[in-house]
């Protein structure tokens, strides 16, 4: 039986798969600027701060 703390965990493991697809994509992308890339990394890097706190605050069964 899978529990809402299962998931969460299988909807974050989804988004870090979509976006190492995406950081994928872009990083091989010919007309991608510099700062285009910089912009992304950032918004990943952002993403993975709020994902640690989300995991630290999200309630987990231990029974």
């Amino acid at each position: 039986m899978s529990t809402s703390y299962d998931s969460f965990l299988q909807a974050v493991a989804n988004m870090e798969d979509a976006l190492a697809s995406t950081l994928n994509a872009a990083s091989s992308a010919p007309n991608l600027s510099p700062g285009q890339l910089e912009r992304l990394l950032r918004l990943i890097i952002k993403k993975e701060i709020v994902l640690e706190f989300l995991l630290d605050e999200f309630p987990r069964n231990t029974d």
